[in-house]
């Protein structure tokens, strides 16, 4: 068992569609090149897409996870994850949609303390709603990204979501721009985007880390940074992910 408490990253975004779950697979495949033992955990519930990058049937997802815990059944945090690599572990959200809602927030925080003994790494995903899964996980993860992309939407709900983390002096969030959704030249300049929410941008990814072979690379389960030459291919994108996983780790 690992000595040192692993530190827990949730990414979070107000819209769906800013791409937080490839993002997820990029700092996976970051963090375990750089030799860190890696959990990705799929708390978005409804629509989890992590789950794609396994190729076998799942048979274990967060609901089983969740409801032996609270039934005093878990044992091992290794009877619910699948392992991607050797150094990357993925706990999947529930395939049915319906185990979702069953999905019991007041033991979230617990499970987040058992994979922290074994983890170096918790990369967490949610969706967009602020219900009380969602408000635990914020709650209970030792940092938090928030993820936008250059969209008004977007961004006027990030600011909200920001002004209520200001209010409350809720500082371990950061803020990542994610260009590698967009289709078009940006609409808003980074200096707007900086006006729009009310706050820095820490990090930001570029149009240049738009994969547009993406869709074989999840068919075929491959996350698209380990695969082929992809790492050095998109060396600046994967500099500014080793910031952040480095950030997050304190420095480590």
């Amino acid at each position: 068992m690992k000595g040192k408490k692993g530190i827990s990253l949730c990414l979070y975004s107000p819209k769906g569609g800013t791409g937080k779950t490839i993002l997820c697979s990029h700092l996976a495949s970051v963090a375990s090149t750089l030799g860190k033992k890696v959990l990705l955990i799929d708390f978005d519930l409804y629509n989890g897409g992590l789950s794609l990058f396994i190729d076998k049937e799942i048979n274990k997802t967060i609901f089983n996870s969740i409801d032996d815990l609270s039934n005093n059944r878990f044992s091992l945090v290794s009877d619910y994850v699948y392992k991607y690599n050797e150094n990357i572990d993925i706990l999947c959200a529930p395939k049915d949609p319906r185990q979702g809602s069953k999905v019991d927030f007041k033991y979230i925080e617990i499970l987040l303390e058992r994979v922290s003994n074994i983890y170096d790494l918790i990369l967490i995903d949610t969706y967009p709603n602020l219900d009380d899964i969602t408000i635990s996980i914020l709650d209970g993860t030792d940092k938090i990204l928030f993820v936008i992309n250059n969209d008004l939407y977007t961004l006027k709900n990030m600011k909200n979501i920001i002004t209520i983390f200001n209010d409350n002096d809720i500082e371990n969030y950061k803020v990542l721009l994610n260009n590698s959704v967009e289709f078009k030249l940006p609409y808003f300049s980074l200096s707007e985007i900086k006006k729009l929410i009310d706050t820095n941008v820490d990090y930001t990814i570029s149009r240049e880390l738009f994969i547009k072979e993406i869709s074989s690379y999840i068919f075929d389960c491959n996350m698209p940074l380990l695969y082929k030459n992809n790492y050095k291919k998109y060396k600046n994108d994967v500099n500014n992910l080793e910031r952040i996983i480095k950030d997050a780790l304190g420095g480590q």
